[in-house]
């Protein structure tokens, strides 16, 4: 997946940054909780851990949600998504033209 040199390069140094918590605890909530301290959020954070944990995007994902201290990502995630969906339910409702029966 292909990023701009600023983003590829901040996953880079965090990747070294996080390694050495990686290696020690082999923990991914410990890793996430490190990641989350230093400032390396969203999907940063979800690349970071692919690459430390050598391992797939979906598997990364849910290492990156799964953590405790991520709680707050998917609900503010979920809520988002609701709030998209009722408005535009609302303004598909809006713009329907009432049908004229002949």
């Amino acid at each position: 997946m292909g990023f701009d040199a600023e983003r590829s390069a901040r996953i880079a140094a965090m990747q070294e940054t996080a390694r050495p918590v990686w290696e020690a605890t082999g923990d991914t909530d410990a890793l996430q909780q490190f990641l989350k301290d230093n400032g390396c959020h969203g999907g940063e954070a979800v690349f970071v851990t692919m690459n430390l944990l050598n391992c797939e995007l979906a598997e990364a994902q849910q290492a990156f949600f799964n953590a405790p201290c991520r709680h707050a990502e998917p609900r503010f995630h979920n809520h988002a998504i609701a709030l998209l969906a009722e408005a535009a339910n609302s303004d598909t409702r809006q713009h329907q033209r009432p049908s004229r029966s002949p």
